[in-house]
Parts: structure tokens; C-alpha cells; sequence
């Protein structure tokens, strides 16, 4: 009865560090949806109400690392060009740091055109990163519940 119990006890486990082994992917996930989020809203608030961007940031709320990032963004004055978010690629990085060193720079017919230039590559980012996200948690989850059966198995 106890070596039953372990065995299942182990299998959930190795299943739960599959599921932990996919932490970065959601939260990449949660960052690419929040920064298209950020993107549609701002495009509106541009082309009707022309709102300063500090008023902009705090009428919405963002969460996660996205939030952290926004509001390191304001306190410099939109200055800083760091981006420090490690599951991010380079290119994602650097594509993040243009971003924001573009937001808020010029008038408001040249704002709107730019933020509506980077929407479909927002929201290609937003979709990829969800596929990822899908594609591993599946995989690690299924490999860590496999990879406990068999100890199990061996084991037992």
C-alpha cells in the first residue's frame, strides 16, 4: 500500500516540475498579450482623447513583469532604454526597448501611425508566444508524468 502510494506521489511530482519547467513561457505569454493590450488601448486613447502618456499608464492597470516594466518606465521619464526580462530573446528585447523609446516622442498623427505599424507585429508576438507556451506545456507536463511513471515502474 505504501509503495503504491509513493509511486503515485512521485508520478505527480514529475509531474509538477514539468508543469514548473514551463513558468517562463506563460509568463512570456502574459507579456506579449499585455504589450498588445498596452499597444490597442494606446492607439485609441491617441486618436480620440490625446491623453499625456503618464495620465495614460495610470488610468489602466497592467500586470506581471509587463506592469513592472511600464512603471520603471515612468519613474525615468521614459528614458531608460534597459529592458531586464530573461525569458525575453534578444530581438524581443531590443524590439521592446524601440518600442518604448518611441512611445510618447512625437505629435499625435505620428504616434498614431507608428503605434499602428508595430500592431500586427504585437499581436504576431502575442501569438507565437501563445503557440510556445501550448506547445511546451503539453510536452514538459506529458515528459514529466512519463518520466515518473517510469521511475515508478523501475521502482517498484
Amino acid at each position: 500500500m505504501i509503495k503504491l502510494f509513493l509511486s503515485v506521489l512521485l508520478v505527480a511530482l514529475c509531474s509538477a516540475f514539468g508543469w514548473l519547467l514551463t513558468r517562463k513561457y506563460k509568463q512570456r505569454k502574459t507579456f506579449f498579450y499585455e504589450l498588445d493590450l498596452f499597444n490597442s488601448r494606446l492607439i485609441n486613447e491617441v486618436s480620440y482623447t490625446k491623453m499625456p502618456l503618464s495620465a495614460f499608464i495610470d488610468k489602466y492597470s497592467f500586470g506581471g513583469d509587463f506592469g513592472k516594466l511600464l512603471e520603471e518606465k515612468k519613474k525615468s521619464g521614459f528614458v531608460s532604454d534597459g529592458c531586464g526580462i530573461a525569458y525575453l530573446t534578444e530581438d524581443e528585447k531590443n524590439f521592446v526597448r524601440d518600442y518604448f523609446l518611441m512611445v510618447g516622442r512625437s505629435d499625435s498623427a505620428s504616434q498614431k501611425e507608428y503605434l499602428r505599424s508595430v500592431q500586427g507585429e504585437t499581436e504576431r508576438m502575442r501569438a507565437e508566444s501563445g503557440a510556445d507556451y501550448k506547445k511546451h506545456f503539453d510536452l514538459y507536463v506529458k515528459l514529466g508524468f512519463l518520466f515518473g511513471l517510469i521511475v515508478a515502474i523501475i521502482l517498484a
